[in-house]
């Protein structure tokens, strides 16, 4: 065994003695460029949602208070406001780990 193995075991026999970088400047650069791509995101989020809520369309202006009709927007063609909640959600989950 040699290489990064020989070291990980003779850190894992003395953990008190490992050292390991934290990489604290990259992690907060990491959530703020997360955080602003959910700001980018909400703001576009928010745009699908008050066009289809005036459009008229007696589905698309009820997304807002009907999950069951956006989850349903697929079958009509009209699913931008649900791919881009989608789009939100896989960033929340990357931003929240």
């Amino acid at each position: 065994m040699d290489g990064y193995a020989k070291v990980a075991k003779l850190m894992s026999h003395h953990p008190e003695r490992s050292c390991l970088r934290g990489f604290k400047t990259l992690s907060f650069q990491n959530l703020l460029y997360l955080q602003a791509e959910l700001v980018q995101l909400e703001h576009d989020y928010e745009a699908l949602a008050v066009r289809d809520r005036k459009s008229g369309h007696p589905k698309r202006s009820l997304y807002e208070k009907s999950f069951r009709l956006l989850s349903q927007s697929q079958v009509d063609g009209n699913d931008e406001q649900l791919q881009k909640f989608m789009q939100i959600r896989a960033k929340l989950k990357e931003y929240c780990t």
